[in-house]
């Protein structure tokens, strides 16, 4: 009796290739079928190779190319092994007369086997080992021909247990259909692989799969909820391994927020992988293009949200899982939609606040055209803070890029205004612009003659000032001054005495800024104060000195800018005597009292004038008389 190891042993390599290449051909082109008898004994219909001559010719050419057509002594073609019952096919061995099969068994995969019957029925295609206990054994056959000197091979090695599980790996959706992957099963007698999913009746058998390791499931429905698949080994005894894990797809699903201008997305983590997932990516088209990456997650995401939507795009979204610790990747469905969604408006920014000539305030802003606004408000405030409502009104039926405003209410020559842009949506959502404020000019006459002007700095935010021109408004006519440093916000104007008109100069300041845009671009612009006027005050200006009898000859003060509706002036003597009197501009002291001309020596004046706008002005000093 020979055993498993001696026959290992004693082939040499080119035999156990030469087996190979035969079962290989063997198994590609024979058909058979196994069917049960009613005591469920398999029996074989229709056995035997059925190989077209050109795959014959090639088996004799490759073994010929091999060995030169050395002969062997082939095996049956151990089939199976169904409760506890051996099915092979007959082999064929022309080389001499046949003497019986040999079945060879062990409990150890790897032996050591042992004889456990001789077939001497050359037809016999079936051997009942009795295995009351259910132990578990290998078995391998082999053929006795009476063939001197040819390799005796050994059939494949079969246990009488079923086939072992084929283990899932993917199932990945690509358009309507779903595409199955497994792993081989390691069993030998695998023959097939049957493909299961679950339905709403159950789980049904799909296909029985020859010869390949994957499928491709066109009756699924990937786009409306998440498929459930299982595959199992398949011997050809119609045994069949236990279900392994199930593989479920990811079944993605999506959500428009029209009002927060998103698309929600939501799905199931693919369920299969022992090791777990160790990323999920997004992969989003637009418009028909071509995929690309829109975010990374982790592992345990099942949701994400696609923000800034625009109505007038098809977005296509699909999500790609990766196993962890190996290259395996799987996707969902694709899910596509052209949201309507609410436009919001996003690039609103006040652009400038400019004080015109008539006092009337002008707001300038810009804004994305394609936002969907219900209204306008004018905010405003005096303090940057807590802005109220000046003005509401229906936003414009086409918006364009920017639009402006004209308070006519406010007076910028109070303080500083405070104005912000606020806009409603269709969805009730408020916007609202960065803040901006008018320049406050005020001005001041000194007794040098002199107008003192200041202003506060430009205050619009995304702008800054560069430099501020000054301009002066005499009689109505506008004259440019100086341009003056961003740092600077006073100015020293003199005026012309003996330019009546220059009593009262009003002034004004602009601002030349740049304001910068959402997008980066910047833009010029030019933000006037209010304008405000500054009335020089009568002034009084007496000599410290006259000669009656000299060059200058009257005494006599001046009365520098400004009208005035009462007029009294007085020359005392150092003992207060009063020596002159006169309510008319136009005289003077020529020196004289009760017409004597007076001794050389002080004397003291005193003026007092009332201007039309009733304020008092009173001057006295001392002056000196000069013979």
């Amino acid at each position: 009796m020979k055993n498993n190891e001696q026959n290992r042993v004693n082939q040499n390599q080119k035999s156990e290739n030469q087996v190979s290449l035969f079962n290989f051909l063997n198994k590609i082109f024979r058909t058979k079928t196994i069917e049960l008898e009613r005591d469920g004994t398999p029996y074989a219909r229709g056995r035997g190779v059925k190989m077209p001559t050109i795959f014959f010719f090639t088996f004799l050419f490759l073994l010929f190319f091999q060995n030169k057509i050395a002969a062997q002594i082939f095996p049956p073609d151990f089939l199976c092994v169904r409760s506890d019952t051996l099915f092979w096919d007959i082999p064929t061995n022309p080389c001499g007369t046949f003497n019986n099969y040999e079945i060879y068994f062990s409990s150890n995969p790897t032996g050591p086997f042992s004889l456990l019957t001789t077939i001497t029925n050359q037809g016999q295609n079936i051997y009942h080992h009795s295995n009351p206990a259910g132990d578990i054994w290998y078995y391998y056959l082999q053929s006795d021909f009476n063939c001197a000197g040819q390799a005796v091979l050994q059939s494949d090695t079969l246990n009488n247990r079923q086939p072992e599980i084929a283990i899932l790996q993917t199932a990945s959706i690509n358009g309507n259909a779903i595409e199955i992957n497994w792993l081989p099963s390691p069993s030998p007698e695998t023959y097939g692989y049957i493909i299961f999913r679950n339905t709403a009746l159950g789980t049904v058998s799909l296909d029985t799969i020859y010869g390949a390791t994957s499928y491709i499931d066109n009756n699924a429905f990937p786009n409306d909820q998440s498929e459930t698949y299982f595959v199992v080994a398949l011997d050809e005894c119609g045994n069949t391994s236990i279900f392994n894990d199930s593989h479920s797809t990811i079944f993605l699903t999506q959500m428009v927020a029209i009002c927060d201008q998103a698309i929600n997305l939501n799905w199931n983590l693919y369920d299969g992988w022992v090791s777990g997932i160790e990323k999920q990516e997004i992969w989003l088209s637009i418009d028909g293009g071509a995929p690309t990456l829109a975010a990374a997650l982790s592992g345990t995401t099942t949701s994400y949200v696609f923000e800034n939507a625009l109505d007038i795009e098809n977005y296509c979204f699909f999500i790609r899982a990766t196993e962890m610790g190996s290259n395996l990747m799987v996707n969902s469905n694709e899910v596509c939609v052209t949201p309507d969604v609410v436009q919001k408006m996003k690039n609103l920014v006040l652009k400038n606040v400019n004080v015109l000539l008539d006092g009337s305030v002008e707001l300038t802003w810009n804004w994305n055209s394609d936002a969907e606004i219900q209204s306008v408000e004018i905010l405003q405030n005096n303090t940057n803070n807590a802005f109220t409502i000046l003005n509401s009104f229906a936003a414009p039926t086409s918006l364009g890029n920017s639009d402006n405003f004209i308070d006519a209410i406010s007076d910028p020559t109070t303080g500083k205004i405070f104005y912000k842009i606020q806009t409603t949506d269709d969805c009730d959502t408020l916007a609202f612009s960065n803040y901006g404020s008018t320049i406050h000019l005020t001005g001041t006459a000194q007794d040098d003659l002199t107008n003192f002007i200041n202003w506060t700095a430009f205050d619009i935010k995304n702008a800054t000032v560069e430099d501020y021109s000054i301009y002066r408004m005499v009689g109505g006519s506008v004259s440019f001054l100086e341009t003056v440093s961003a740092g600077t916000t006073t100015y020293v104007d003199a005026v012309n005495p003996e330019k009546e008109e220059e009593s009262n100069v009003c002034y004004f300041v602009i601002a030349n800024a740049i304001v910068t845009l959402p997008d980066g671009s910047t833009e010029s612009i030019e933000s006037s104060s209010n304008i405000d006027c500054v009335e020089q005050l009568s002034n009084i200006i007496a000599p410290n000195a006259f000669a009656p009898q000299g060059r200058n000859q009257i005494f006599k003060p001046f009365i520098v800018f400004g009208e005035t509706v009462n007029y009294r002036f007085m020359v005392y003597n150092r003992w207060g005597e009063l020596l002159f009197e006169t309510k008319n501009k136009s005289e003077g002291w020529n020196g004289k009292y009760k017409g004597k001309i007076q001794p050389m020596g002080a004397y003291v004046f005193h003026v007092k004038i009332t201007q039309m706008n009733g304020r008092v002005i009173e001057e006295q000093g001392v002056f000196t008389l000069l013979r």
